[in-house]
């Protein structure tokens, strides 16, 4: 048997491949590991000194041997002293070879509060954003909420956003809610089956929508314009709207804004020219909102 111990020998080959790869790969991620821990570091300090910070109870790093992961327990994110949101646990995860694209997964109960608003308090399902960074470092983002409730506002089935740089310079945005039920204090549940939204962040920080739209069954209520935040941070601009369904849509507002028979009667008149299907100006100015030439409601500081 002269030829046994040789072969004996090459049964070893794929298993000191093995351990060479493994070992190399443990090098690597060892040391993209503090590479990641850096940038994070770095990333976190840029935009405390932009006025949005992340303070957690507790942090740690692992993942091995595949994944980065950053967990935070009570992470609370904070802007320019004027936003706060609040939320349980904080995990962000990226594969370790594919670093340029990070998940974040948010466990609620969650808490929303602002300078001039009471906090909100906010129950949802296991919450999924993705940020995936290309190589000119413009990044695209997407989230996914399910199950949202908002005692003091209401309740969607799920929300999704999404977003990516926009030619302009601006960046794209698109929402999308499904299963709405909107509960305004002291009256009565808007329930509708989809919410849309789609539109640009201009560099001047006002947002042009080029459609924004809500379906009740049959009934469409579509628009597009410029909105913005004035110095107060209230909701300031102009849409122009249209709806297939004029007399739905009235019967809705009448149960919201409280109008009276006067005024739905002026807008009917106004409004209904081109017969069930209408069209109106709804304009924001001032912290008061118009419907037409009639003031609906005032407008509130978002924080």
């Amino acid at each position: 048997m002269p030829n046994t111990p040789a072969r004996s020998w090459k049964i070893l080959i794929p298993l000191g491949a093995v351990l060479t790869i493994a070992l190399a790969w443990s090098i690597y991620w060892f040391a993209a590991m503090e590479i990641a821990k850096q940038r994070f570091a770095d990333e976190r300090k840029t935009l405390a000194a932009q006025g949005l910070s992340l303070a957690c109870s507790s942090e740690n790093w692992g993942g091995f041997p595949f994944r980065f992961e950053f967990s935070c327990v009570a992470p609370v994110v904070t802007f320019k002293d004027t936003a706060e949101l609040r939320s349980s646990n904080l995990l962000l995860v990226a594969l370790a070879y594919a670093p340029w694209q990070v998940t974040a997964l948010i466990d609620g109960p969650s808490q929303f509060s602002g300078r001039n608003m009471a906090a909100q308090d906010a129950t949802h399902g296991r919450i999924m954003a993705v940020l995936t960074y290309e190589g000119s470092g413009k990044a695209f983002f997407s989230a996914d909420i399910p199950d949202l409730s908002i005692p003091s506002l209401g309740e969607a089935g799920k929300v999704m956003v999404h977003s990516r740089p926009s030619l302009s310079g601006g960046t794209d945005l698109a929402l999308s809610v499904t299963k709405l039920s909107y509960q305004p204090e002291g009256k009565p549940a808007v329930l509708l089956d989809q919410a849309d939204v789609l539109g640009t962040l201009l560099p001047d920080h006002s947002l042009k929508l080029e459609n924004a739209e809500i379906q009740q069954g049959a009934l469409r209520y579509w628009g597009s314009g410029i909105v913005a935040l004035d110095s107060e941070h209230r909701i300031t601009g102009r849409i122009d709207t249209e709806t297939n369904d004029l007399n739905r849509l009235l019967d809705m507002l009448r149960t919201q804004r409280q109008l009276s028979d006067q005024q739905v009667n002026g807008l009917r008149t106004i409004l209904g020219l081109l017969g069930n299907e209408a069209k109106a100006a709804i304009i924001a100015k001032d912290g008061v909102l118009y419907i037409g030439p009639f003031a609906a409601a005032q407008l509130r500081p978002l924080y």
